[in-house]
């Protein structure tokens, strides 16, 4: 992957509401979508439990990934807002209503599918990577289902030494994502991998987080700029 530059993270045109935002939170929400990373994405199949699936969206969130993908089968997307710490207003979202309808979508999209499995053979860092990886993992009680063990293109094992046989969600996924983010980082020199377009649309989006009425100042603003 080539090296990106500064022209790489040139604004198309300065938004209106940088005025009312503060230098420090400029420089936060900007240095936060230079390094986001789309090339790898979550995804969490049949996970009831919403403390978990918040967790796992904080964990995401904190290793620079932005997709998230939840398949509910059985259960409805849930999460717990005291664990998850506002992580999902800065993610995007997408439910599915089948494991079928998922990997169809992230496939077309040409994301290999990774699952973990006590019966492969290979670890995260002896497998090579592929250009763009949907990670699933599932519920607390059974894990990802056979369906989609089925799907799988890629299967790898979290080595464990104990005596129990699963971690929990949270902490597997954030192993896993220990093996891959870096790599992956390193692949794209330090740098994230979302288009410019799709960051500005988000800045835009974010700057409006922290300001009432944002889309009634920000056409305000833009008619006395006229």
């Amino acid at each position: 992957m080539s090296e990106r530059n500064d022209a790489d993270f040139r604004w198309p045109a300065i938004d209106p509401l940088d005025a009312y935002t503060t230098p420090e939170r400029l420089a936060r929400i900007d240095a936060v979508l230079r390094h986001r990373i789309v090339s790898i994405t979550t995804v969490f199949e049949d996970v009831f439990d919403p403390h978990n699936i918040a967790a796992g969206l904080r964990t995401s969130e904190g290793y620079g990934l932005h997709d998230i993908h939840v398949i509910h089968n059985q259960f409805g997307m849930r999460s717990s807002s005291t664990v998850a710490k506002s992580a999902d207003q800065w993610l995007d979202v997408r439910q599915h209503s089948s494991t079928q309808e998922a990997v169809q979508a992230l496939k077309a999209q040409g994301f290999a599918i990774w699952v973990s499995d006590l019966q492969a053979t290979e670890t995260l860092t002896e497998m090579p990577l592929d250009p763009r990886i949907a990670l699933v993992v599932g519920n607390a009680k059974v894990g990802i289902s056979e369906e989609m063990r089925a799907l799988a293109d890629r299967r790898y094992i979290l080595p464990m030494y104990g005596m129990v046989q699963s971690y929990n969600l949270s902490v597997a996924l954030a192993i896993s994502l220990e093996q891959l983010v870096p790599r992956r980082r390193a692949e794209l020199h330090g740098w994230g991998d979302m288009s410019l377009a799709r960051m500005w649309a988000l800045r835009q989006r974010w700057l409006e987080f922290s300001q009432r009425h944002a889309d009634a100042l920000r056409r305000a603003l833009q008619q006395e700029q006229a």
